[in-house]
């Protein structure tokens, strides 16, 4: 086959190409002007691994491939180009890389560039392409990770704290600080002399300038911290280290230095710090409040409360004001920045009180103030009520140590009587004498025995072992012999008692005897509590799925101090001396337990000394 077809070569030129040809180090490869590869050299079976005698040697240059339609070289973009130059062109072909396997080639894949060079006759038409190949792998190669290693540098001087850096022994910067450079973004120029202090915090650059200075007088290490601002804007805190080096007649030759970016462990210094600043305010609030709980829980009146968590709040919140408003039922809770209100609620929910704070000294009120007082108001409100639950048990204790002495003012007052009767009955001369003295002995007797079953009445109650008959009743029939029972007493404080049946043919379910007896003690204590000739009065009405026996008098009334506490055991007005009936104190007590155990209520009203009293049982009507 040709290797170039040229008018007036003589054979021994043919022979002399042929072997340059050959010998060429760079692979050749000649191509007819319809794509055909008319012959290759040496060179270009060594770059692709393809000998002569195979396969693929013998498919490349057979008339079946042509280079123009393989689609493999088409992907390869080398296709475009090897065009221009079949129509004539000198074309220079860029370096692409000829992955051999895809392409069915032997040998590894290579970066490849290119120059087609046509062959024309002296008419100009083309006779041949040559097509010269420069496998350019290892330079590519090269150049990859020359690329690779520059980018991994500029990435570590990135990644990378430290900045290393020389200065002449005067202090400028004359040679090129490339770490410097990659993080504060400057430009050489700009770093040069002393333009590297322009990269430094505006309020750090006159001390560290002097600093420098100093230690370039003295030729003594610097040692310092400043802020550089970084390539992205980020003013970053950096520990600068510098040293001397000095030459054989000890001046200073140059500086070496280096600067660290220590911005997040200052970061984390100053977070720890504030965090321990905090841990300790904590505790010492946590101290304050602990004392407060102290001073609080000792406090054993509402007064003393109040005035203690005045004081602790003012103490612990820091604020000029501290107000504690009791009874602030409609109280709302109020956060502003200049004052500060939580309720004082009890431990079932109910609202007793408030605490306001007002005029801070210093700052403004936060979310950690309102949560302290929180937990002060809850402390003070537990106190509160301990307070009250205190008063409660004195009351209770000298409600006691009264009943106490009405007991035994109660018990010695019939036996004076039956002494005396006794005495009469051992000097008696006649039945008169007798007879009375006998009635005088019932009539106490029965005074006692009615004081006794009222005691033992209470002892059951308390104890719950009152056990109720019951049965279907008239109401008619239980109001008749109530009155029946307590007519004498009324007789007696000749009281003009009054009744009114309003209610019909009503029924209730419950116990005959102990309904009498709710309905007479009532009775009793309207005629006890009236002066004599007063009007007690008697009213059976329907309320409701109920019906109300109300007992109404005229007497000496309630105060309002003694109203909520008229049903309490052992509870009872001042004696007054037109009030000769005795009593325990605990006839209203039975009334409401009683009342209670029918499944209803009663209710005391009394608008206050000398204005009478109304007691209304309600109870449920089957």
């Amino acid at each position: 086959m040709p290797l170039i077809h040229s008018k007036g070569t003589s054979a021994h030129d043919d022979m002399r190409f042929r072997e340059l040809f050959e010998q060429a180090r760079v692979s050749i490869q000649i191509l007819s002007p319809s794509g055909l590869t008319l012959c290759v050299n040496k060179a270009w079976e060594e770059l692709w691994h393809i000998r002569e005698g195979s396969e693929v040697y013998a498919y490349v240059l057979s008339e079946a491939y042509n280079i123009l339609h393989d689609p493999q070289l088409h992907a390869t973009g080398i296709a475009p180009y090897l065009e221009r130059a079949l129509a004539g062109e000198l074309v220079e072909i860029p370096a692409i890389r000829y992955d051999t396997a895809e392409l069915g080639y032997p040998g590894p894949a290579r970066w490849v560039t290119a120059r087609a060079h046509p062959i024309k006759d002296a008419d100009g038409r083309l006779l041949e392409v040559m097509l010269m190949h420069e496998d350019i792998t290892k330079r590519v190669e090269a150049e990859t990770a020359l690329r690779q290693r520059e980018e991994r540098f500029r990435s570590l001087v990135m990644a990378t704290t430290h900045m290393v850096w020389t200065t002449a022994g005067d202090g400028r910067v004359i040679d090129d600080m490339p770490s410097w450079r990659a993080y504060t973004g400057q430009s050489r120029e700009q770093t040069r002399d002393f333009g590297w202090l322009d990269a430094l915090h505006p309020d750090d650059r006159e001390h560290t300038s002097r600093k420098w200075n100093e230690c370039l007088a003295a030729k003594s290490v610097f040692v310092g911290d400043y802020r550089v601002r970084r390539a992205d804007g980020e003013y970053r805190w950096t520990a600068v280290k510098a040293v001397p080096i000095l030459n054989e007649g000890g001046e200073v030759r140059e500086w070496i230095g280096t600067n660290t970016d220590i911005d997040d462990a200052v970061a984390e210094r100053a977070e720890l710090a504030q965090r321990l600043h905090r841990e300790r305010r904590q505790s010492a609030l946590l101290a304050k409040v602990a004392r407060a709980s102290q001073n609080l829980h000792a406090a054993l009146s509402s007064e003393d409360i109040a005035g203690t968590l005045a004081l602790e709040v003012r103490d612990i919140l820091g604020v000029r004001h501290a107000e504690v408003k009791l009874g602030a039922e409609d109280a709302a809770v109020d956060f502003e920045r200049s004052r500060l209100s939580v309720p004082l609620v009890s431990r079932k929910g109910g609202r007793i009180g408030l605490i306001h704070a007002s005029d801070k000294i210093e700052g403004e009120f936060s979310d950690e103030d309102e949560a302290i007082l929180v937990q002060l108001a809850a402390i003070a409100a537990n106190g509160f009520e301990n307070a009250r639950l205190y008063a409660s048990l004195r009351e209770q204790d000298r409600r006691k140590d009264e009943f106490l002495a009405m007991l035994a003012h109660e018990l010695r007052n019939p036996l004076a009587p039956i002494s005396a009767a006794a005495e009469v009955l051992k000097l008696a001369a006649s039945d008169a004498y007798v007879r009375r003295s006998s009635e005088v002995i019932g009539r106490q007797v029965r005074h006692l025995t009615a004081l006794v079953d009222d005691l033992l009445d209470v002892s059951r109650v308390t104890r719950g072992l009152i056990e109720l008959d019951r049965k279907v009743l008239d109401i008619e029939s239980v109001v008749a012999s109530a009155i029946e029972q307590a007519r004498p007493l009324l007789e007696t404080r000749r009281h003009r008692f009054e009744l009114a049946l309003e209610a019909g043919a009503a029924r209730v379910l419950g116990d005959a005897t102990r309904l009498v007896q709710v309905l007479t003690n009532l009775l009793n204590n309207a005629a006890k509590y009236t002066p004599p000739g007063g009007h007690v009065r008697l009213t059976v009405a329907r309320a409701g799925s109920g019906i109300n026996l109300q007992v109404s008098d005229d007497g000496i009334g309630i105060e309002p101090g003694l109203l909520p506490h008229v049903f309490d055991l052992f509870t009872q007005a001042e004696r007054t001396p037109d009030r000769s009936q005795g009593g325990l104190g605990i006839g209203l007590a039975l009334v409401r337990n009683m009342v209670a155990l029918h499944g209803g209520d009663v209710e005391a009203r009394s608008a206050g000394a000398g204005q009478g009293s109304t007691f209304t049982v309600w109870l449920p009507t089957v």
